[in-house]
């Protein structure tokens, strides 16, 4: 830096002692300083012209010539540019013209090394670097290889969500109830040893005789009474309810895939969004700091873009963030473990031709809560409970009645110790409880309250899921409103305005402020197109969902 110094002050000196003698030239034409070929030949080959400056006055610090001839691009490096009045970039660059067509060399002046144009003073800002133009161009995010499509991961999440396998073990449960109750009791066997000898039995000291009995019963009150007709009616009511349990689990399960899904695309727009508003804000630094240089903008300028870039950069990784904590979740949603290969999802979020239902009117609310109390599974299944605590009353009724078991019996006696001959014998049996106390009021209490409940609970869910499904068409009505309003139209308008201010903004006819406005414009009309877009598709699903049928697609 002290070189540098150094050789700003001897050009200063040499231009100062230079412009000095000319001046005592034209005092004495004698004087041993006069220049005689002041500029020397170019060198052979074609030179880029410089273009004429616009008449009228020049911006302060603006530089009409270049200042070292090392600051000079070559001409392999310029890029083809058309030609235009002075930015606040400096001189425009020529583009460089064939040399067929070469314009005549101008005159050889400030670019000689000989005649080297001192610096301004220099500002902060220009010690700071200048952002290449490489940093200006977005990055779009990376879709992972193994993406998958919404339909394929509506498909895993039936096959892979544990939550899911877990709804069919319930299923299984109740299919195990069914079948117990539909088997019927078994038969006891009862087989008694009586009057077994502790000594001998003779006649002169008879006892006995030993007693071999063996009792067969078999209880047939399930039968009479219909007891396990109406278990098995209980079970296989059971069994439905769990079967709807589960159809409601899936539905759950896949309207949170389809948000998930669509939460990633939106994370992933919102993540090009901010790229695409740092890239923007670092080509406007860029801008700034060259025209500090060259004494166009103030420092303040400078400092104002560098902390608008500061934001930028921070919300591009809050916004990294949201996507990996979405695409986390998706994984989570179709029951993908996260020790297998990364999760991505494959999809856009534009809004095609309308999906039907676009107006409040075109799904009247009665059809929608009608279609949503036909179809959901969660109000099929409060209906079935209620059917099953109905039927829990006759199970209990039916268990109050008397316990009837008949029995049939073997028995033999061993009677020659006595001196009589051994003598068989058969015995029946019936058994019957007497239902005088106990007659199973508590449980058919109980039973009654459970009714009572189940019906109140299936009140609760039809009131809540009318308020689901006129919630649900609310939200998709405005969803597609804005999603129709705030179209490509606006998004390419934004777009428009700020380019052409940034443009502005380098020629000179437009302020900072102006550019972070229209900059903040944009965003702001494409992070509202992004999410309208993504609204859209939430509140469809949504609908779907609390419809409990696919009624839009």
């Amino acid at each position: 830096m002290w070189l540098c110094y150094a050789r700003r002050a001897i050009f200063v000196a040499a231009l100062a002692m230079v412009l000095g003698c000319a001046s005592d030239k034209h005092e004495n034409p004698q004087s041993p300083f006069t220049v005689s070929n002041p500029l020397p030949p170019l060198p052979a080959g074609p030179q880029p012209a410089l273009p004429p400056l616009p008449a009228g006055p020049q911006p302060a610090g603006v530089r009409t010539t270049a200042y070292l001839a090392d600051e000079v691009p070559a001409p392999s490096q310029l890029p083809a540019l058309t030609p235009q009045a002075p930015n606040r970039q400096g001189p425009v660059v020529p583009p460089v013209v064939p040399p067929a067509t070469q314009p005549a060399a101008p005159p050889a002046g400030p670019a000689d090394p000989e005649y080297r144009v001192p610096r301004p003073a220099r500002s902060a800002v220009e010690e700071l670097p200048v952002p290449s133009d490489e940093t200006a161009t977005p990055v779009a995010v990376p879709v992972l290889p193994g993406a998958i499509t919404l339909s394929e991961a509506l498909a895993e999440t039936l096959q892979s969500d544990p939550k899911l396998r877990a709804a069919v073990e319930t299923i299984r449960q109740a299919e195990g109830d069914l079948r117990t109750s539909s088997l019927p009791p078994n038969p006891t066997v009862q087989i008694n040893g009586d009057f077994l000898p502790v000594r001998p039995f003779t006649p002169t000291r008879p006892g006995g005789p030993p007693e071999l009995d063996v009792i067969g019963s078999y209880p047939i009150d399930w039968y009479v009474f219909g007891k396990r007709a109406a278990a098995m009616t209980n079970a296989q009511i059971g069994v439905d309810v769990s079967n709807a349990d589960y159809c409601d689990q899936v539905r759950q399960r896949l309207a949170n895939t389809a948000s998930a899904f669509y939460d990633v695309l939106e994370a992933r727009a919102m993540l090009q969004l901010a790229q695409e508003d740092l890239a923007n804000l670092k080509r406007v630094e860029q801008i700034t700091i060259k025209g500090v240089k060259f004494g166009g903008s103030g420092t303040i300028e400078a400092e104002r873009i560098r902390l608008s870039v500061l934001a930028a950069q921070n919300d591009v990784c809050t916004r990294a963030t949201t996507l990996t904590t979405a695409k986390a979740q998706f994984r989570a949603a179709i029951g993908r473990p996260g020790r297998m290969s990364a999760t991505d999802v494959m999809g856009s979020l534009e809004v095609g031709k309308p999906a039907g239902a676009p107006a409040r009117g075109s799904l009247p609310l009665a059809d929608a809560v009608a279609l949503a109390e036909r179809n959901r599974p969660d109000i099929i299944s409060l209906r079935r409970q209620v059917a099953k605590a109905r039927s829990g009353i006759e199970v209990e009724q039916t268990k109050a009645r008397a316990q009837l078991t008949p029995a049939l019996g073997y028995q033999y006696q061993w009677q020659e110790a006595n001196g009589d001959p051994d003598a068989a014998s058969y015995t029946a049996q019936l058994a019957v409880t007497v239902p005088l106390f106990d007659r199973n009021q508590g449980n058919i209490a109980k039973a009654q309250s459970t009714l009572t409940q189940s019906c109140y609970n299936l009140q609760a869910q039809l009131v809540q899921t009318e308020a689901d499904v006129e919630q649900a068409v609310g939200e998709f009505a405005d969803a597609e409103e804005t999603a129709t309003r705030i179209g490509p139209e606006q998004l390419a308008a934004a777009r428009s305005v700020r380019d052409r201010t940034v443009e502005a903004y380098g020629l000179g006819g437009k302020t900072l402020l102006d550019v972070l406005d229209a900059e903040r414009a944009y965003r702001d009309t494409h992070r509202t197109y992004i999410l309208a877009q993504s609204a859209y598709w939430h509140a469809l699903h949504r609908l779907n969902a609390a419809v409990g049928q696919q009624v839009l697609q």
